[in-house]
């Protein structure tokens, strides 16, 4: 080989060498918009009593998140979830639609479970659910205004965070109260 075809092949390795690194920066940058907030709106199915919230994604790998709901002034419940199932078509190539399971914990000691189903992993669906056995149904909503930097802004909510140290020992101990028993022995 002489030096004009070596040259010639390192040009066209440097080539690909950028290519793939503005691939792998994309690929990088995609990969982190899974991470995203939005609120939510419903209500209890049978008394009709409104309930406010959001959804935070928390996990990329495990579809994760958490769901916080109350009413406009006050959080009252906290839960997490994670995907249970990804629907496929015939070829086994996901189709889009994904459904996600948790448990939630409430402040007053009120436990329960729910289910989202999305088609755009997780940001938009909606969530059914109950909480000691009272049902609710609450969709996920875009914000109200897309210059907003606060949470009533948002998505109406005025909740405070002035004990946010009580309150999560507070869910943790309601979670740990209402633990599934283990199964391994």
């Amino acid at each position: 080989m002489n030096l004009l075809s070596i040259l010639k092949y390192l040009g066209a390795l440097r080539g690909f060498a950028v290519t793939g690194s503005v691939m792998v920066m994309c690929f990088a940058l995609t990969g982190c918009s899974y991470l995203f907030m939005s609120g939510v709106e419903g209500s209890f199915t049978a008394t009709g009593v409104p309930i406010l919230g959001k959804v935070i994604s928390t996990d990329q790998q495990t579809g994760a998140g958490t769901l916080e709901i109350g009413s406009a002034e006050k959080q009252q419940c906290q839960g997490r979830y994670s995907v249970s199932q990804v629907k496929t078509n015939r070829w086994r190539l996901e189709t889009g639609e994904r459904t996600y399971r948790g448990r939630i914990y409430c402040l007053d000691g009120r436990v329960g479970e729910f289910e989202l189903i999305s088609t755009d992993k997780g940001r938009t669906g909606s969530i059914t659910g109950e909480i000691n056995g009272e049902a609710f149904q609450v969709d996920l909503k875009e914000s109200k205004k897309s210059d907003c930097d606060t949470d009533e802004c948002r998505w109406g909510l005025k909740w405070t965070y002035e004990d946010e140290r009580r309150v999560s020992k507070t869910y943790y101990e309601v979670e740990q109260e209402h633990k599934p028993a283990s199964t391994h022995q």
